[in-house]
């Protein structure tokens, strides 16, 4: 005789956890795949411009204007600004660390201040940033491959 009803029960919601669990490791290789495209976007899109802040062209002083004007007000942290100083200040721009420090100066050490100073975290090791690109649990998994191309 089969198994009452109450094992089919349990049966079914088990092959329902699996596929749960399948779509969401489907869901989430996909999203790791998509964030690895897009910072490869970036980064590329940061290569190109390199290049044209480094060139002659009429059209290529216009973007290095542009980008020794706009680009400091971008940059929100103090580190990152120090990484980029010498780069605008080639430009033609300016950075705007002395205008930091003078405010810095100018308010009274015993105040509280409203904003909290972001951790300077831009000391990554390899291992640091291999973490940051990987996810252990699809990491972990075996390689699906149906036909894939990449």
């Amino acid at each position: 005789m089969s198994g009452s009803i109450f094992d089919n029960q349990e049966f079914n919601k088990l092959k329902e956890r699996q596929r749960l669990e399948e779509l969401k490791r489907k869901a989430k290789l996909q999203q790791v795949k998509l964030d690895k495209r897009l910072n490869k976007q970036k980064i590329l899109m940061g290569a190109f411009l390199g290049q044209v802040l480094a060139g002659g062209s009429e059209d290529e002083k216009f973007i290095q204007n542009y980008f020794a004007k706009n680009f400091p007000e971008f940059l929100t942290r103090k580190s990152d600004k120090e990484l980029f100083a010498s780069m605008v200040k080639s430009l033609g721009g300016d950075i705007g660390l002395d205008k930091e420090s003078s405010k810095a100066n100018d308010q009274p050490a015993d105040q509280e201040h409203d904003q909290v100073e972001q951790p300077d975290d831009t000391e990554y090791t390899d291992n640091d940033i291999r973490e940051l690109f990987s996810d252990q649990q699809v990491d972990a998994l075996p390689p699906y491959n149906e036909g894939y191309r990449g």
